[in-house]
């Protein structure tokens, strides 16, 4: 009857050291914080999206306020140079003298030139207008380009986040029938043990 008993302690022991020997666990990362933290950057996101549409709106409007008075600049001074050509050419023909002829052509000639002057600069402002427009349609496909990627990266994240419970779910399965097999194995061979020694009594 000793030698059952301590056979069956035996068996109990071993198996005590089997699953001591199962129970070595992987480093757990936390999913739920991983997930929180996915959350969080996705809300930055969509505030930093808020803002960045705003200040676009804002930027565009004044931007096209200002193209819209050069467009309305540049109307008023060809009227005006319409206007003034007819006036140069009404007034040189009514003028008698010819020293004063030659004064007038010298004035028109003047204003003529400051009239090309400001056509110069209204050009200059819609080249400016037109640069900064191209400069606003790369800058949007940088940032477009950028928060696709980020979306990208979240969505990634996620997907490894959930990969990740999964195959800890695994591992604790995996552990736990590992120790149950261990146990049935050491329990079957105390009681092997057991009938083979009550065969030899």
């Amino acid at each position: 009857m000793k030698q059952i008993i301590s056979a069956f302690l035996i068996g109990i022991m071993v198996c005590l050291v089997a699953v001591n020997s199962c129970s070595d666990k992987p480093k757990q990362v936390n999913v739920k914080e991983i997930k929180k933290e996915i959350k969080s950057s996705d809300n930055k996101a969509v505030a930093i999206q808020q803002i960045y549409q705003k200040e676009k709106q804002e930027f565009t409007k004044v931007a096209d306020s200002l193209k819209t008075e050069n467009e309305k600049l540049s109307v008023k001074l060809q009227i005006a140079r319409a206007l003034l050509k007819k006036q140069q050419t009404v007034v040189v023909s009514n003028i008698p003298c010819d020293a004063l002829k030659k004064e007038v052509v010298v004035l028109n000639q003047l204003c003529n030139e400051q009239d090309s002057l400001c056509g110069l600069s209204i050009n200059s402002l819609n080249r400016s207008v037109a640069i900064r427009d191209s400069q606003i349609v790369m800058c949007n496909r940088s940032y477009l380009s950028m928060f696709d990627l980020q979306k990208e990266n979240q969505q990634r994240q996620q997907q490894l986040a959930d990969e990740l419970n999964t195959a800890y779910k695994q591992n604790r399965k995996k552990r736990f029938e590992n120790k149950m097999l261990s146990c049935g194995l050491m329990i079957m061979a105390g009681i092997t043990t057991t009938l083979f020694i009550k065969s030899q009594k």
